[in-house]
């Protein structure tokens, strides 16, 4: 059996935990929810059987913090996304700055999705796992994550379609001029 060290796990997995809990709730400031994540881990690390990936054991630790924590304070709903505020942008780089809009349109609409939607995008569609690791984290059938994950991305196109967003490749990811040239 393979030996297991929760110090190489926190070098492994450390900057995977921080954009899921950045992604997932919002914020830019999750130390405390990395560092309670890796706690909890090090606290259940004689439990850890190995039958899952430990990348996916840590994340379903980090998700259940967060739901605890937001459960507590009823403030889910009011979580936004200001992933791009406190990013400088280049002054004169116009690339930089529409890329930005981009970016930010996009956590946007994510935010606009239902909590479950929005977990299944994070995990399949950002963090780029797999749908059996999705399903270990969610807790759920991999046939029920392909199913989320199908019906979230429709949700996500036609959220940003209704903003004006044109997904058709008229200039892909280029919002729709309202304005006559």
């Amino acid at each position: 059996m393979k030996e297991y060290s929760i110090e190489d796990w926190f070098e492994k997995y450390e900057r995977d935990i921080t954009s899921f809990l950045i992604y997932y709730t919002g914020f830019t400031d999750v130390e405390d929810l990395v560092q309670d994540t890796f706690v909890i881990a090090m606290n259940k690390f004689s439990k850890f059987k190995g039958n899952s990936h430990p990348k996916t054991w840590l994340i379903a630790i980090a998700r259940n913090i967060v739901i605890d924590r937001y459960r507590r304070k009823k403030v889910w709903q009011r979580i936004k996304h200001y992933f791009i505020a406190d990013r400088a942008h280049v002054p004169g780089s116009e690339e930089i700055i529409i890329q930005s809009q981009e970016q930010q349109q996009l956590y946007d609409a994510i935010d606009k999705l239902s909590p479950q939607q929005k977990e299944v995008v994070i995990l399949r569609g950002i963090l780029e796992l797999s749908s059996n690791e999705t399903a270990e984290i969610l807790n759920c059938s991999s046939n029920s994550v392909n199913v989320a994950y199908h019906r979230a991305l429709k949700k996500l196109k036609d959220i940003l379609q209704e903003e004006g967003f044109d997904l058709e490749g008229n200039g892909a990811n280029q919002r729709k001029s309202k304005e006559p040239s």
